[in-house]
């Protein structure tokens, strides 16, 4: 049900209480016979005659609004579009997906859960995978049967998007969410400012998909914080016109370029890669990111062409202590879902948003979105991903321990077996030997 009032031309005009496919032909009858319009979506009615009218929108009401317009955030827009809710789907940028802030990589089981790969928005198919020691000694790695891919972010995220407006969603972009109030009578209000205007609307639930420096969390009350040795501070720049190899990513290991984190190259097809690395927060030594990297690139890709940089930080803590709220659930990056030790968080945000958009259609099928109607949303987040990635946390603990010189040794070791044994479970195994407890906790990870 959809209830909005609209002033054109100094005029009040009420429309009442209407299914949204009603409300949408009346409203675009109502501003064609003022304007002469034709051919526009409903949002752009509503933008031109809000323009036009000297006032403002006045409030709309949602089951689901939803802050952030990346991969988790459309996710849970899709989902609960597809549950028959309505929904509102907020991007603080002009175009969904971009800035790109990640290396853009995630493996097929993960997203052959949800969509099936399109060549339009994969950039290249990666059979397998290198580790770089300090040394140089190269170390191909068995993917155990599980391919992946390097995506192009702009079009995939923009296809997920464009598959929630296809179920019902309304998306906006170029519009930041700037407040909310506290749950009363049912409702969060989220205050939004964008398109030369400022506008409330409400919802039932609220979805805090907005990134690491999410402050719809923070409104609710929820600490999103990341002591500074679990935040990954990243730089990465697209190179063009270099020599690697198509179907396989590099891992650089090594404290004099990324201390305590590590390199990577994902290639994207005809000689361009995404070249980048992440440093413990509490590591840089004086140097930003940025100042790494160059070094980096200097070293190993002396001469190539950077078409692009981007820069950011993944909270690698395993997941905040508290993801819900009355009315409230937190996704993706916002709630710390990253893997701690690779720091890829798509699929897991993805899977979050999935959970989010299930558990915001039972909870409002129920009549009741307090925290505790939530709490199914944290359960199951936690048994797909989020207990694993507390262990995950514990064993980056113990890989950031290691010192070049026994990063060495271990590629020197695996460089002598063949190629199928070499196993990341393997690898880890012979990396934490000096520390039992973690071998204890490995293997929790594994069986």
């Amino acid at each position: 049900m959809t209830s909005i009032e609209l002033t054109v031309s100094m005029k009040m005009i009420s429309i009442l209480p209407l299914g949204r496919k009603k409300f949408e032909s009346c409203l675009q009858i109502l501003i064609k016979s003022i304007y002469h319009l034709e051919n526009c979506t409903t949002w752009q009615y509503i933008v031109f005659a809000t323009k036009h009218s000297g006032e403002s929108l006045i409030m709309q009401t949602y089951d689901v609004a939803v802050i952030g317009g990346g991969p988790a955030g459309s996710m849970t827009a899709l989902t609960a579009a597809e549950f028959g809710l309505e929904t509102l789907l907020v991007e603080r940028h002009p175009v969904i997906g971009s800035p790109v802030r990640c290396a853009e990589g995630v493996d097929h089981k993960g997203l052959s859960q949800f969509f099936s790969p399109r060549p339009e928005w994969i950039a290249s198919i990666i059979q397998s995978y290198c580790l770089v020691a300090p040394d140089g000694t190269k170390v191909v790695m068995s993917n155990e049967g599980n391919k992946g891919y390097i995506l192009e972010r702009v079009v995939f995220d923009r296809m997920i998007a464009e598959k929630a407006a296809g179920k019902g969603a309304h998306l906006i972009t170029a519009v930041e969410a700037v407040g909310m109030s506290s749950f009363e009578g049912g409702f969060r209000t989220v205050s939004l400012a964008g398109c030369e205007r400022k506008w409330d609307v409400r919802a039932r639930v609220v979805i805090a998909a907005d990134g690491v420096e999410s402050r719809v969390a923070r409104w609710a009350g929820l600490e999103t914080s990341a002591a500074p040795h679990d935040m990954e501070t990243c730089a990465q720049v697209t190179l063009a016109g270099i020599d690697c190899e198509q179907d396989m990513f590099r891992m650089y290991f090594t404290n004099e370029f990324a201390p305590k984190g590590y390199a990577w190259l994902f290639p994207k097809g005809e000689g361009t890669a995404n070249v980048g690395l992440g440093i413990s927060g509490d590591s840089a030594g004086g140097k930003k990111p940025l100042e790494h990297l160059d070094a980096f690139l200097a070293r190993h890709f002396p001469g190539a062409s950077v078409v692009s940089r981007t820069f950011g930080g993944v909270p690698c803590t395993g997941g905040i202590k508290k993801m819900i709220a009355d009315g409230v659930m937190v996704c993706g990056d916002a709630a710390h879902m990253a893997n701690p030790i690779t720091g890829g968080g798509i699929i897991n945000g993805m899977i979050a948003g999935h959970i989010a958009g299930e558990t915001a259609a039972e909870a409002l099928k129920r009549g009741n979105a307090l925290e505790w109607a939530l709490k199914p949303y944290v359960e199951r987040c936690n048994k797909r991903f989020g207990s694993m990635n507390r262990r995950f946390y514990r064993l980056k603990e113990g890989i950031l321990r290691l010192p070049d010189e026994r990063f060495n040794s271990l590629a020197h070791e695996f460089a002598g077996i063949p190629i199928e044994k070499r196993t990341p479970t393997r690898v880890l195994m012979s990396a934490l030997a000096s520390q039992p407890q973690l071998l204890l906790l490995l293997a929790k990870v594994v069986f």
